[in-house]
């Protein structure tokens, strides 16, 4: 728990580690996505917000060269970290960067809602809407005062302009499911609107660690890795040909060891406005156990019948599997890369401390 007397080392700390855009940590160890929690009253919480925000605006604006303006503005958008605030639990949760693992879940329900909302009236399919990561703040009860950031969020806009969110997907790689649960609890039970929560569950096994963590750097350089151009998928193989989703390897080292995803479904009781979980598990991967999940329209907006609410919203797996799979492929690319890079900076700050 943070204090007062530690609050203002901890922002030197923080906005130190921000800047740097890494956690602190042994580089050889990273996976390339990692979220931190840290248990804080809301007070705290702000303040953490402020030390973001001041940090962000010293890598926009402290430099004269335009070119790397558009370097650090880039590097901004694109792995800047979020934050989002569990007010019940009093947690922060500074996510560094998302796996390519979210990607294919995300397009998978942006692609079929919109074929879904092509069977509908065009007024009704106009207020039908799904976007990406937003930041929504307005909860209430144990949870007034947290903000977070869905990985998908669907939203319907009333006849009065009024924007309900009303179904949402969390995504978890570098959470655990128990994490994910909180987040379902969040959005069911800290809103009067949202009525579904897929969560979306990634698992390794075993745990990540980078293969080339116990070597010296002498030994890295002397495996003759290329350098780390582009996301070329071809140089993955795998273990077993059978093993879509892994262990995946480079050069002989694995870079991804063997990935399965879950879905589960959390509704809110009508009864008691809590969060429940309905049917059981659908797991994606590595076994085919789940072909589909057969779903409406009205599990994600408040339609009727003569709305279109009963026009299906089937999530049909195999084209995900597909996706998901140059995904995993693309993860251990840039697992590697992640490693020759750092390798790369501690051979550069060696050649700094020489400098005369």
């Amino acid at each position: 728990m943070l204090t007062p007397s530690n609050l203002t080392l901890y922002e030197a700390k923080l906005k130190e580690c921000v800047l740097a855009n890494k956690q602190d940590r042994d580089p050889k160890f990273t996976p390339l996505c990692s979220v931190e929690r840290v248990h804080m009253p809301a007070s705290y919480f702000r303040m953490l917000e402020e030390v973001l925000g001041d940090a962000q605006d010293d890598l926009r604006y402290n430099s004269s060269d335009p070119a790397m303006q558009i370097t650090i503005a880039n590097m901004i958008c694109l792995s800047w970290p979020s934050i989002s605030f569990n007010a019940r639990t009093c947690t922060a949760i500074i996510k560094w960067m998302s796996s390519p693992l979210h990607e294919p879940f995300a397009s998978f329900f942006v692609e079929n809602c919109f074929v879904a909302k092509q069977n509908l009236r065009p007024e009704i399919a106009s207020q039908a809407r799904i976007v990406g990561t937003q930041r929504v703040g307005a909860f209430k009860g144990a949870y007034e005062g947290s903000k977070k950031e869905p990985d998908v969020l669907f939203k319907y806009i009333g006849q009065d302009h009024n924007v309900l969110h009303t179904a949402v997907v969390e995504i978890g790689f570098a959470e655990t499911y128990e994490e994910l649960v909180e987040d379902a609890k969040l959005w069911i039970e800290g809103t009067g609107d949202v009525k579904t929560v897929i969560l979306i569950k990634v698992e390794e096994s075993p745990c990540y660690r980078c293969p080339t963590g116990m070597l010296e750097d002498g030994e890295i350089r002397g495996l003759g890795f290329p350098r780390p151009i582009g996301v070329d998928t071809s140089m993955v193989s795998r273990q077993d040909a059978k093993d879509s989703f892994g262990p995946l390897q480079i050069n002989n080292l694995v870079w991804v060891n063997k990935i399965s995803v879950f879905f589960k479904f959390w509704i809110r009781d009508e009864a008691s406005g809590k969060a429940k979980q309905k049917g059981t598990r659908a797991y994606l991967a590595p076994d085919n156990v789940a072909s589909e999940l057969d779903l409406k329209l009205s599990d994600f907006y408040p339609l009727d019948a003569a709305d279109g609410g009963n026009v299906g919203f089937p999530l049909t797996f195999d084209r995900l599997r597909l996706d998901l799979e140059t995904s995993c492929e693309e993860l251990a690319v840039l697992r590697r890369q992640e490693m020759l890079i750092d390798l790369a900076k501690r051979t550069e700050n060696v050649h700094d401390r020489d400098y005369t």
